[in-house]
């Protein structure tokens, strides 16, 4: 538990290799004194999908809490910055490429490590702001006032068809593209996370997960089960219980994160976006919720 000026902070994370798998690719962190929390699914060859997982966690870890730190102008953090977004937005958008540029690099240098990547998703919270960015189909949920609402947007081929109408999402959870990545960290040599900056409000709950997870559970049962949970770790722990009942075929990685003691909640919830299409993406959901009967 992290107690803030104005918010408390209740975070817990946890990894299980699952059922069908040797090891575990998946790597997370969770620094409630930075108020940052990651989840990587890595893939590769032997041990480089681990591999690639862990440095992204480290890298963006180490790279995001030095800039938080001593405050350097945007120019002298790592690759461009984006002028929507506030300065620690920035700072975590290129934590992110930075981190990047790394697992690129060692897969090019060394031959174990060769097509090696990870996903990332992550989430900053302070108590005025939570900035959340994913590269890839780890997922960040937003669980506010009985809705779920993903923060995230999965990089992957089906992903875009389903935007483009050319498949239904029914289509795409039997795809055999499913899990075919359009962005990641590690496959080229530069990478732009998408970025949601949104106010935060009081008993808001954040899910970030991998896909081990998402593959197993839908959306309407992830807001359920947070809806009825008693505490962050509990929930970590009956998300990846269920995984492994249905099968646990993949690693499952969820970190939970539970806000309570803000004074009074805070609207809009989605303050700046940055990112391709997401405009566009908000847009239709607030459309279709007011379509439902």
């Amino acid at each position: 538990m992290r107690t803030g000026d104005t918010v408390d902070i209740q975070a817990s994370g946890i990894t299980d290799v699952g059922l069908k798998r040797e090891g575990n690719e998946d790597s997370f962190s969770t620094d409630l004194d930075h108020g940052l929390y990651i989840v990587a699914d890595g893939m590769g060859g032997h041990l480089a999908g681990e591999v690639a997982s862990r440095i992204a966690v480290e890298m963006i870890n180490s790279s995001f809490q030095r800039w938080v730190t001593h405050h350097p102008p945007l120019e002298e953090i790592y690759g461009s910055q984006d002028p929507s977004l506030t300065v620690q937005g920035n700072y975590l958008s290129s934590s992110i490429r930075l981190a990047n540029r790394v697992v690129y690099e060692m897969a090019r240098e060394y031959e174990q490590y060769q097509g090696m990547g990870t996903t990332i998703a992550a989430i900053h919270v302070t108590p005025s702001l939570v900035i959340a960015a994913n590269a890839g189909d780890s997922r960040i949920y937003l669980i506010r006032d009985g809705d779920i609402e993903r923060l995230s947007r999965d990089h992957t081929i089906v992903s875009e068809q389903v935007e483009a109408g050319m498949m239904t999402p029914e289509e795409a959870e039997t795809s055999p593209l499913k899990h075919v990545l359009t962005r990641n960290l590690g496959s080229s040599e530069d990478v732009d996370a998408d970025i949601y900056e949104i106010e935060p409000a009081n008993h808001d709950r954040y899910v970030l997960c991998s896909d081990g997870l998402t593959d197993l559970v839908s959306d309407r049962e992830i807001l359920e089960m947070t809806q009825t949970a008693r505490d962050a770790e509990g929930l970590c722990r009956t998300f990846v219980e269920t995984a492994l009942r249905r099968g646990g075929h993949d690693n499952t990685t969820v970190i939970t994160v539970f806000l309570s003691g803000l004074k009074k909640p805070r609207e809009p919830a989605f303050r700046k976006i940055g990112g391709l299409f997401a405009d566009a993406i908000i847009g239709v959901q607030r459309l279709l919720k007011k379509m439902r009967p």
